[in-house]
């Protein structure tokens, strides 16, 4: 990532930051005389976002991804996300240009050539034991933002690179809870369904979330695993019933479950 260096004396940053020596006043005057006559000659250097803005949601409604206009446009993706949420009431020309030179045609091919269900029910299902959008998207490799379309279901499709490595972090993490107890609530409410539910069906669109059968050995960790995803739930007032159908349990091993940790507590 490039960085920018500090201010110097001389140039209209460092005005900009409070300087005022004749350098720096000299450097503003030139700045504003320039944007003056762009005005006077009809060359505006700042205009409206609303035609950015529509071109880039009908290159959304072909099913690009920001990171797509980004990379083809040369626009941050932090700029072309704050023109869609509104947060601009003008936008620099240039911009606006580059935005436009982004042709309304399908996505390129080579981005989006998989199926996203798996990727959608792994991001879920990780979030669903404890993991925020935020660390697994460090984890990944991606913005915030990206993995949290993914998350929403919002695409059918994804990257081949995305889909293995939302994958590779799946096989690293799915195995031990995860440490944010506010992941596990939205999951809860959202009706995400932890890794157990999956298995090895994950990628297949008609398959319906339940709990595999594991190897005696790992019995203790899955008892107690299962002990904690029940306890979360029900700390959410979630049905009995309920909490059974999502994570693939007999409801009487809930329900029995449930009253044993009342008695405990």
């Amino acid at each position: 990532m490039t960085r920018k260096t500090p201010p110097q004396h001389g140039e209209r940053r460092c005005y900009l930051r409070g300087c005022r020596k004749p350098e720096c006043e000299a450097a503003n005057y030139r700045y504003m005389s320039r944007l003056r006559l762009d005005h006077v000659q009809g060359r505006p250097r700042r205009t409206t976002p609303d035609t950015a803005v529509k071109h880039l949601n009908a290159l959304l409604d072909l099913g690009w991804t920001q990171a797509q206009i980004s990379r083809i446009s040369g626009v941050n993706h932090r700029v072309l996300g704050s023109l869609l949420r509104g947060t601009y009431r003008s936008t620099n020309c240039s911009v606006e240009k580059r935005v436009l030179a982004v042709a309304i045609t399908a996505p390129p091919a080579d981005d989006r050539d998989t199926d996203s269900t798996g990727t959608i029910r792994r991001v879920r299902a990780l979030i669903a034991i404890g993991y925020s959008g935020a660390s697994i998207a460090a984890a990944v490799g991606v913005h915030r933002d990206a993995l949290n379309v993914i998350a929403r279901g919002d695409r059918t499709a994804v990257r081949v690179a995305t889909a293995q490595s939302i994958a590779r972090v799946y096989r690293k993490l799915s195995g031990t809870p995860g440490p944010s107890e506010r992941a596990r609530a939205m999951a809860a409410r959202r009706g995400w369904h932890s890794p157990m539910a999956w298995g090895d069906d994950i990628d297949d669109p008609s398959a319906e979330p339940e709990i595999d059968i594991v190897e005696p050995a790992g019995r203790n960790e899955l008892g107690a695993y299962r002990r904690r995803e029940i306890a979360h739930l029900a700390s959410f007032n979630v049905p009995e019933h309920e909490i059974a159908d999502r994570l693939g349990m007999a409801r009487t091993y809930v329900h029995d479950l449930i009253r044993d940790m009342g008695k405990a507590a």
